[in-house]
This record gives structure tokens, C-alpha cells and sequence, in this order.
């Protein structure tokens, strides 16, 4: 009966051993995961609709100008976007609008891009608004979309 108790008070003892090394890792997994949004909030802006020249959490994201005529833009824009992988939703040529798409590839996230190419004097003026469909914070998404689409299209003009 003594080896009984013996052996039953070194299995509880081995347990609570296991549960003192295993207890602060919870409690660091946990503060983890409950200051996870303050800590994206400070990488990333909580938001998910950015446009060029219009949000401030941006302010480097600003509308492209080019010494280019707008219809030589508006194809250079539109090839851009197919060769992106965007949905074309519609493109109108004479009001410089492309309207389209963007599929995020890892969750499969919708998000629609809109390119609108004025003129402005003599220079032809690109701005870009991506915005996601759903969620309150798109962690860059938009932001580094337009970015990418900007540099592409910068060398193709």
C-alpha cells in the first residue's frame, strides 16, 4: 500500500512539474494573442480603402504623373492590370476608368481596384484606389498593391 501511495505522490509531482514549465508559456501565448491588434495597428494602419493622394496613413502613396498621352496611359494601365491577374470588370477608355478585381492569394479575398487616368494640363495624371470587401484592416494589402502597380507602371511608360 505504501509503494501505492508512493508512486501515485511521484506521478502527481511529475505533473505539476510539467504544468510549472507549461504555465508561463500560456500566459505569454496570451498576452501574445490579446496585444496582437495594438501591435499590427502599429506596422500597419487599421484600414482597408486606400487611394492615391487621399489617405493620410499613406501619404507617400500620391498620383502619377506622366509626359505621356492619355490613351498611350490608359493601355499601358489596362495591360498592367490583366498582366496582374486582376479581374477586368470594365475598362472605359473614353472616361479613363478600369474597374477590377484583386484576388488575395492566400485567403482568397476579394478586392476592388479602380484606375482613373486624367489629364492635367499637359501631363496625363494616374490615381489608384484599392479597397477590400470585407474586415476593418487589410494589413498593407492595399497599400504595397498600389505601390506594385505604380512601379510596373513607371517602367512601362
Amino acid at each position: 500500500m505504501l509503494a501505492v501511495l508512493q508512486i501515485n505522490t511521484t506521478f502527481r509531482t511529475q505533473n505539476y512539474m510539467k504544468l510549472n514549465k507549461i504555465f508561463p508559456w500560456i500566459i505569454i501565448g496570451i498576452i501574445v494573442l490579446a496585444g496582437s491588434p495594438f501591435i499590427l495597428g502599429v506596422i500597419w494602419p487599421r484600414i482597408n480603402d486606400v487611394q492615391t493622394g487621399q489617405t493620410p496613413q499613406y501619404a507617400d502613396i500620391q498620383p502619377q504623373r506622366f509626359n505621356q498621352p492619355a490613351e498611350k496611359v490608359f493601355d499601358a494601365a489596362l495591360a498592367l492590370s490583366q498582366a496582374t491577374g486582376w479581374e477586368i470588370r470594365e475598362s472605359k477608355r473614353e472616361q479613363g476608368l478600369i474597374e477590377a478585381v484583386a484576388t488575395t492569394r492566400l485567403f482568397k479575398f476579394k478586392d476592388d481596384v479602380t484606375i482613373t487616368i486624367s489629364n492635367d494640363g499637359s501631363a496625363t495624371v494616374v490615381n489608384v484606389r484599392s479597397k477590400s470587401r470585407i474586415g476593418k484592416g487589410d494589413m498593407g494589402t492595399n497599400a504595397r498593391r498600389i505601390r506594385a502597380f505604380q512601379a510596373e507602371l513607371a517602367k512601362r511608360l
